[in-house]
């Protein structure tokens, strides 16, 4: 992450659909909320797209009350003694949030009491760097599964218009799953974990215990085209698996592809239907 790109084709139909689906087969029964898909008061709109960079509008899952909601925010948090008026000229880069600082963080401590969410995507890219060589994966759940990272929100009001629902992402040191591509990491979610990590009841400290590390066989990578690292790339192929440049084979050959990676995320999510 850290400024890179996440990809995602997911409509607005398919992000209510993954989050009902994500209620429904989680082993927490008590979670009976369908989320409502609600627009940004502030009017930023969410556009299906390959190749997401910070300060777009994304879709987050977020708890309002007693309802789940779905609705596209901000990427990147917007400080609250930011005096505006544009939300995102605060200077700081606040698209991600780091694991180890955020219980005593000014910006993102308040959130972490009162503003959790969950962000919704198909994967994310993040680029191997080995030898003087540069090649992006894009990283997913195999089987054409939704990936949900935790994250923090809050509502920036310091603008003279309506508030403006901004997000971050946690991230954490990499495992051994995916120190070998970067060694740092979206801290993730299971669907189960929804109900206690959106419930602001739910203490700081017992919410960041729940993010557990991924384990063999929870994600899946493969190589992508270096047109990734141009965000006016927004191609549908974007996502889809290509064979690294025979220069780069050449100076590093060790090319890493999981094993779960098999050309899918074309049908990764089923369409809702009419």
């Amino acid at each position: 992450l850290g400024g890179k790109a996440f990809g995602g084709t997911t409509g607005q139909e398919e992000v209510v659909e993954a989050g009902d689906n994500a209620e429904e087969d989680g082993s927490d029964t008590s979670s009976t909320l369908v989320p409502v898909w609600t627009e940004a008061p502030c009017g930023g709109q969410y556009f299906p797209s390959t190749n997401i960079p910070p300060t777009s509008y994304t879709p987050i899952l977020y708890k309002s009350s007693d309802q789940l909601v779905l609705q596209p925010m901000l990427w990147g948090l917007v400080p609250s003694w930011h005096a505006g008026p544009d939300p995102k000229s605060h200077g700081l880069t606040t698209n991600n949030c780091r694991l180890e600082n955020v219980m005593t963080s000014k910006l993102y401590k308040p959130s972490l009491a009162k503003g959790r969410c969950v962000v919704v995507c198909e994967g994310f890219y993040e680029w191997e760097r080995s030898g003087g060589v540069k090649q992006p994966y894009l990283v997913y759940r195999p089987g054409g599964e939704v990936l949900y990272m935790a994250g923090l929100y809050s509502v920036w009001r310091g603008g003279e218009g309506a508030p403006v629902y901004n997000y971050t992402i946690i991230t954490r040191e990499s495992n051994n799953i995916l120190s070998w591509l970067h060694h740092r990491m979206p801290a993730f979610l299971s669907p189960h974990q929804f109900s206690a990590w959106l419930n602001p009841l739910t203490p700081p400290t017992k919410a960041l215990a729940m993010l557990a590390l991924p384990k063999e066989g929870e994600l899946a990578w493969h190589t992508v085209s270096k047109e990734v690292g141009n965000v006016r790339n927004q191609g549908m192929d974007l996502m889809k698996q290509v064979e690294p440049c025979m220069d780069d084979v050449k100076k590093k050959k060790d090319v890493k592809v999981s094993s779960a990676s098999k050309g899918i995320m074309s049908n990764w999510l089923k369409r809702s239907k009419p």
